[in-house]
This record gives C-alpha cells, sequence and structure tokens, in this order.
C-alpha cells in the first residue's frame, strides 16, 4: 500500500538541529519515529533537499547525526526521512519510544 507508515510515530518533542546548506537551524521535534521526524521549523528548506539532522535522546551519550531528506512541508515545519541510522542510534530511539509508552 502506498502512503502508509513503515514506523509508529510519537508525539515527542525534542531538541534537534537541522543543517542545510551550511546553515544550522534549532529547533525541535514535534513528531518522531525511527524512520523520521517532523520538525518545527519556518524556513525556505524545499521539499527533496537533503539535509542534516542531529539530535541528543536521553537514553544515550551520543549524539545522534543523521543524514536526511525532506518528505514533506507545511507552513510550521517540515517532514524529514531520517537516512541509515547507526545499532546505538536505533537503540537509543526505541528506548525512548518504550519509556514514552508506558508514560515515563
Amino acid at each position: 500500500m502506498t502512503g502508509q507508515r513503515v514506523h509508529e510515530r510519537f508525539p515527542i518533542r525534542l531538541p534537534v538541529t537541522v543543517v542545510h546548506e551550511g546553515r544550522s537551524f534549532e529547533t525541535e521535534t514535534r513528531n518522531l519515529s525511527l524512520g523520521g521526524a517532523f520538525v518545527e521549523l519556518e524556513s525556505d528548506i524545499p521539499f527533496g533537499a537533503p539535509v542534516r539532522v542531529h539530535m541528543r535522546v536521553p537514553k544515550s551519550t551520543e549524539l545522534i547525526d543523521v543524514e536526511s531528506v525532506v518528505r514533506w512541508k507545511q507552513a510550521d515545519g517540515l517532514g524529514v526521512q531520517f537516512g541509515s541510522l547507526r545499532a546505538l542510534d536505533t537503540w537509543a530511539l526505541n528506548q525512548l519510544f518504550k519509556a514514552h509508552a508506558a508514560g515515563a
């Protein structure tokens, strides 16, 4: 089926930095999954643009730094699809999602 998400999204607000063509934008996520995030950002970054997303997840001391692509835009933000996450990044995100689901 077309248009269905592969990964469950969680309404998690997390500080992130989005980097595009040498410009850094400090913002936060509105929702997050293993496949990507919606970031609150009013910018001129176009649909399909490559970006880098940097974020810290509470269960990890490592910075997640992932190549991503803008997959959709709306007035108040961007939907970004993550490229390949490291195993440690995937683990840390899954721990965050488990804690969120448990109400922590």
